[in-house]
Order: structure tokens, then sequence, then C-alpha cells
């Protein structure tokens, strides 16, 4: 099995992977917003025993964290000298939602699919780079070089982006039925390719599967789970194959939070 800080890369691309912030999302999913008051001594003995792959921490360090954690104002105590009440601050939750891949319950869709092209000049290449990560982040999956596809209306933030890059005219977007067709694949065979639905969908099996089985503690449970919803690009529902078994990975980890 491995280290928690491995995994914590693995799920966040190392940006978790600081002790500070894997504490913080320790204490995130342990509920520690919920205004429990325990001792310092008291709270490290209950983090050893909720989590015990997290042996890297022994209770100097943890000490230590939990004052970078209160100096970051990421968490805030009680004004009680004989207890430790903790409690995530906003911009505690900030950072958390920033690391971390949220599973979307609402996906509103207008039923078509748009296509990303652009024709932009070799002397703007940084800004033709620069748009690629963009379009990427913004959960795009690219068909060709210079074409992408979204199920989502992605205008506002490309006619943003060509503002603030000054390439406005170098950006064409239109637009799919959901009956549409790119070459010979239907819509829903180009989305099973190009953001690799099956491959994603097996996964999401064998981590249901795979845990029935282990039945890991809450702490692992969910960063395997993030690990997953990190490459899933949340479709539409409507877009989902029928077998889909995301949602019910979701629901099992949310059934031990």
């Amino acid at each position: 099995m491995k280290k928690t800080s491995e995994l914590l890369f693995l799920v966040t691309d190392g940006l978790v992977g600081s002790a500070v912030n894997g504490i913080l999302f320790w204490l995130y999913l342990t509920g520690a917003s919920l205004g429990k008051s325990k001792t310092s001594g008291s709270m490290y003995k209950a983090f050893r025993e909720a989590d015990q792959a997290l042996t890297e921490f022994n209770y100097t360090s943890f000490k230590q964290i939990l004052n970078k954690l209160y100096k970051q104002g990421l968490i805030k105590k009680s004004k009680a000298y004989s207890q430790l009440e903790i409690e995530i601050t906003r911009k505690g939750r900030e950072r958390i939602q920033r690391i971390i891949p949220q599973y979307q319950q609402e996906r509103p869709w207008d039923g078509f699919l748009y296509l990303v092209s652009y024709d932009i000049p070799e002397i703007q290449h940084v800004s033709r780079n620069i748009l690629r990560k963009y379009l990427k982040k913004h959960g795009c999956a690219r068909l060709q070089e210079s074409l992408w596809l979204t199920p989502y209306n992605p205008r506002k933030l490309l006619d943003e982006f060509a503002d603030e890059h000054r390439i406005v005219g170098t950006i064409l977007l239109s637009k799919l039925g959901q009956d549409g067709a790119v070459g010979e694949e239907s819509i829903y065979q180009l989305l099973d390719r190009v953001y690799q639905l099956s491959k994603l969908n097996m996964r999401y099996s064998e981590f249901i599967e795979e845990e029935k089985r282990l039945h890991s503690n809450r702490f692992f449970l969910t960063i395997k789970y993030e690990g997953i919803l990190r490459d899933d690009p949340q479709l539409p529902f409507e877009l989902l194959p029928k077998d889909w078994r995301g949602d019910d990975a979701y629901r099992l980890v949310q059934g031990l939070q």
C-alpha cells in the first residue's frame, strides 16, 4: 500500500503533498468545523486512531503543523485555554476547494456540444500555448491540433481570454446538436473516445469493488476517490454511459462522511 504522502501527491499533483495541506485536508474530512473540542493530546490520539496510515506525523510535528495552519489563517481555535476547538476558516475552505476536485451535483446542459478551433499566428505562439492549457483546465478535450470539444458553452470564457491576450477574431466556436456526428462517430462514441469514459468507468467500478472488500478508513477512501475524480470531466448526466459508476462511487464516499 502506498504511503499517505504518495497518495496525496497522486491526487493533487503535489499540492496536498505538503504536511500542512495534508493535515488541513484531514481536518476537513473529519469534521473539525463542527466544533469538536479536544485537548491537543487527545486530538492527536484521535488523529492517529482514525487514520493509522498517517504514521509520518508524530505529536510534535502535528502540533507544529497546527500552529502553521493558525498563523496562515486556515484554521481558528476557541478562546478556552483548556481545550482545543478547531474550525476551518473561509480561507482554509477556499484552499481546499482549489486543490481538491469537487463533485458537481448539478450539471445544467443546453443540449449542444461545442467545437473550439483557433488560428493564432506563429508570432503569438505563447498565447496559443496558454490557450491550450486554458481549454484543458476548463474541461475541453482535444480532437486535433487546433480543434477542441466541450459540452459546456465556453463563449464567455473564450471572449474573456481573447480580450485579455489580444487575439480577438482568432478563435472560432461552433456547435453540434445531440443527434450530430463528427466523421463516422456519433456524439456518444466521440465523447467516450476523447474523454476515455470507458476507462474512467472501469476505474470507478474497481474502486467500488475494492472498497467493498477492504473497508478503508475515511481518509484513504476519500484520497483514492479524489484521485479518480480529478480525471473525471464531469460531463452532463445526459451524456454519460447508462452503466456509469461515478455516481455510485460518490454516494459510497458520502456515506462515510
